[in-house]
């Protein structure tokens, strides 16, 4: 699983809020509202811009960035910075109406209290010297000491609960306490259902548009390699009956368990593989759509050939649909996204939790990106399924040293299940998640978020980039 914090600084964006006025910046905005050009060859059918975004853009290139301050309830507090650079070109290149940016580079180090680094180069290029090419890349070098392993398929779906427990627990807060304590034989089980493991990534991928640019094939390359290290039989935190912190031996935890019964992966290694994907997007602007749909398809196969020490195959499908239903009355925009995930008795355990959108993947479900009010990777199965619905309503816009801002409420609801195959996909048991979030676009292209999601089994505050899908 890799884990992606990082977060901003939010007293910045509320100090800036408090020197500005509302509508700041709206009348030389009107001032560059203007017909927007006619789309450039190969993006007839690409929507544009709104016409207020594309007056509220940026020309030429510019900076954001924040130093980096995350609380997540799966990695601790984390610190550390991110950088972007941006570069939309002029107005009057006929891209500047039907493209995000030109350029987009970030830059992140990062590490949490609780064993988490994520240091993360990326860069995309929408469409390459104004060809309908596009150009994706990530490198990526990741550790989680706490990463998560709940069991897989079917078993995830559980009750908590762990061996000898002697009982389920219908609240995560009461089964930690419960796996924290010092046992009688002076083991503890407080590492459960957490292992280290060590995970450098290289992502590159090339897509081209077609049909006037809408619809958009994919093919890429992934390298990976996963070093495991089980917490069994080490020296570990846990609680005594007095309830202060000691050190005890750690049980036998749930992965080790699982290895003893044949579990794929439990020694790590390569993990590299092909990517194949189509998405079909009428969205008008990626970061932050007001309308439009993004459909898209990925196929990812881990094979030997490329010197990957696991063959298998995973399929992706999914669709995000934005409505604006009363443009105008106010900024409201109605998102969903619904995902299905089919993977073969091959993937190694380690793989198991990634949901490789074509755009940016993500890990299992539970946590900020996929199911929130549940810890990271509560669910993760060889099937798995996820709806998301929000309502993001942009109350209040404002400008300060040239920079735009624009603050969102957003109620939302998650819904998730996994199976152990296809034929046993069905619409009962599945778990549900619910909440709202504080969001601020920072000149369109950068959103800042704070998310609190609660669920029957849990909860959590969620400080980040970007919008959830």
């Amino acid at each position: 699983m890799i884990v992606r914090p990082s977060a901003s600084t939010w007293l910045l964006v509320l100090g800036v809020a408090a020197l500005a006025r509302p509508g700041a910046g709206a009348e030389s905005e009107s001032k560059a509202a203007q017909a927007l050009p006619p789309p450039p060859p190969g993006f007839d059918s690409k929507q544009p811009l709104s016409p207020d975004d594309y007056a509220r853009k940026n020309e030429g290139g510019y900076f954001t960035g924040l130093p980096l301050f995350n609380f997540d309830p799966n990695t601790g507090f984390g610190f550390g910075a991110r950088a972007y650079y941006y570069y939309n070109g002029a107005r009057s290149d006929t891209l500047f109406a039907y493209t995000p940016y030109l350029h987009r580079v970030f830059l992140q180090a990062f590490a949490s209290t609780r064993g988490l680094q994520f240091h993360w180069l990326d860069y995309d290029a929408p469409a390459v010297a104004g060809s309908p090419y596009r150009i994706r890349a990530q490198a990526i070098y990741a550790r989680n000491t706490d990463q998560h392993f709940f069991g897989t398929d079917s078993a995830a779906m559980q009750p908590l609960t762990f061996t000898d427990a002697g009982r389920t627990f219908e609240h995560f807060s009461d089964y930690n306490d419960a796996l924290r304590a010092v046992r009688p034989d002076g083991t503890t089980l407080s590492r459960y259902d957490h292992y280290d493991v060590i995970r450098p990534i290289g992502l590159v991928s090339i897509e081209r548009t077609f049909f006037d640019g809408v619809l958009r094939p994919l093919f890429g390359f992934g390298f990976s390699h996963a070093t495991i290290d089980d917490y069994t039989g080490e020296r570990v935190t846990a609680i005594d009956a007095d309830g202060d912190e000691v050190e005890a031996t750690m049980g036998e935890t749930r992965l080790s368990e699982q290895c003893e019964l044949g579990l794929v992966g439990c020694d790590g290694g390569w993990d590299n593989g092909v990517r194949l994907g189509l998405s079909f997007d009428t969205r008008d602007f990626e970061p932050d759509p007001n309308s439009g749909v993004f459909a898209d398809m990925a196929l990812d196969l881990s094979t030997s050939v490329l010197g990957s020490e696991y063959d298998y195959a995973r399929f992706l499908s999914s669709a995000r649909v934005f409505i604006s239903p009363v443009p105008d009355i106010t900024d409201l925009v109605l998102a969903m996204r619904g995902t299905f995930q089919v993977q073969s008795q091959g993937t190694p355990f380690f793989s198991l939790p990634f949901l490789p959108y074509t755009e940016d993947f993500r890990t299992g479900l539970g946590g900020h990106r996929t199911l929130r009010g549940f810890q990271q990777d509560r669910f993760v199965g060889h099937v798995m399924s996820l709806v998301n619905v929000e309502a993001r309503w942009s109350f209040y816009r404002f400008a300060v040293l040239r920079q735009k801002f624009a603050l969102m409420l957003v109620p939302f609801v998650d819904t998730g299940r996994v199976f152990d195959a296809v034929k046993d996909f069905n619409f009962k048991g599945w778990r549900h998640g619910q909440g709202a979030g504080f969001r601020a676009s920072w000149n369109l292209a950068t959103v800042l978020s704070v998310d609190y999601g609660f669920s029957s089994e849990d909860s959590g505050l969620y400080i980040n980039f970007n919008h959830q899908f």
